[in-house]
């Protein structure tokens, strides 16, 4: 199996999907202390280490894994300073400036390891903005950072190719977006490019398909374990098609369902989560509905989801509340459960949360859909394929 290392990893959604392509995952930092727990508790295999690698040198941690080599590195810095380049830059294309820009350090940590490890490949994905800031600017300097030698000829530099994914092209039912730069070394001479879309026809998995089985709730209701026979229905086969691979220490028992559990909503907003139509605005409302708070610019904070349609895309922010994704059943009257959050960004269910629930929903948010990362896997293990077939030919050949 191909060794990877997860930089930034979260709780391990891109683990995930590594993991279910029959990777070897060997180690995986991450900085924040419950998305580690959830990922010890479901990926007990790899060699989970929380620590900040803007002060845990990639020398460091070949020391304390006794692991030096890599066929692959993984990952997603935060992408907050990515956001902010723009002010700073204004309308310059000076690249030197980008990259002393000391918000995108976490970044260059994904660059310094590279570096170091010289795997034969690397995938990095971030925002979608980042592609056309600064008209290109922004992703042609990403690439140099990879593709450049050093002055003294140690690091062989790497092709990269990046293009922006769409997750709901790859079977989640979400309207996601993110940029993939892919790299292979440059001294290994092959073609390579980004997997091909799975649903091409429109057909997309909508929010019915994801959540649409699983048990009513009310407000703050539910348990983190309770029974449940799922359907059989297309997307929850793919949904847990592949985890039979990944032997996880988490006491999952089948004929039971985790995680699903609610959050509390006062009366007004309950209200309004009966009366919404799917994506409606606020402003098309009684105004007597609608609470102070929200009558000057934040008309839109309150969405409601649409059976019928992929859901938005999931972010951190519903750790904090859960207003922009209320349940589309009216009956229920709520935003959505952790479980159902899971689901939407194609964990499996036996992928088993840690933590109180706004960790848990923070978690989810900031996390790579696994069946996205799967597709990415499967590209991916393609081209190492061809880069390991064309060193045994090319050996029997000398």
């Amino acid at each position: 199996m191909y060794k990877v290392l997860d930089l930034f990893a979260g709780c391990g959604g891109l683990s995930e999907g590594f993991l279910q392509a029959g990777f070897n995952l060997a180690v995986s930092v991450e900085i924040d202390e419950k998305a580690c727990e959830t990922q010890r508790l479901n990926h007990p295999e790899t060699k989970i280490i929380q620590g900040d690698l803007t002060k845990l040198g990639p020398q460091e941690l070949a020391e304390n894994t006794n692991e030096r080599e890599f066929d692959l590195i993984i990952g997603g810095p935060p992408c907050q300073g990515f956001s902010l380049i723009g002010t700073r830059l204004g309308t310059s294309k000076n690249l030197g400036e980008f990259g002393e820009d000391p918000r995108n350090k976490l970044y260059k940590e994904f660059v310094k390891y590279v570096r170091y490890f010289q795997p034969k490949m690397f995938l990095m994905e971030n925002v979608p903005g980042l592609y056309s800031m600064q008209s290109g600017a922004i992703k042609e300097n990403i690439e140099q950072d990879f593709y450049f030698n050093d002055p003294d000829g140690k690091f062989l530099g790497y092709n990269v190719k990046s293009q922006i994914v769409k997750a709901v092209e790859f079977g989640v039912p979400q309207n996601r977006e993110r940029v993939i730069f892919f790299g292979v070394r440059r001294d290994i001479e092959i073609e390579f490019d980004h997997p091909t879309p799975v649903v091409n026809d429109g057909k997309f998995f909508t929010v019915r398909d994801a959540i649409g089985d699983l048990p009513a709730l009310d407000i703050k209701d539910g348990e983190y374990v309770v029974p449940y026979t799922p359907q059989k229905k297309e997307y929850l086969r793919l949904l847990n098609a592949n985890t039979k691979k990944i032997r996880r220490d988490n006491d999952f028992k089948e004929g039971y369902l985790y995680n699903h559990k609610s959050r509390f909503h006062n009366d007004r907003d309950r209200e309004l989560f009966r009366i919404l139509m799917p994506f409606q605005k606020l402003k098309e409302l009684d105004p007597d509905l609608i609470p102070i708070r929200l009558r000057n610019g934040f008309e839109d904070f309150y969405r409601k989801m649409d059976f019928d349609r992929p859901s938005p895309t999931i972010i951190a922010h519903l750790h904090k509340d859960g207003l922009a994704f209320i349940h589309p059943d009216g009956d229920q009257a709520r935003s959505i459960s952790v479980r159902e959050a899971a689901r939407l960004q194609s964990f499996p269910d036996n992928f088993v949360f840690s933590g109180p629930a706004g960790p848990m929903f923070k978690q989810i948010g900031n996390a790579v859909p696994p069946l996205l990362a799967y597709h990415l896997a499967m590209n991916i293990k393609d081209i190492l394929n061809q880069i390991n077939n064309s060193v045994k030919q090319f050996t029997m050949t000398i």
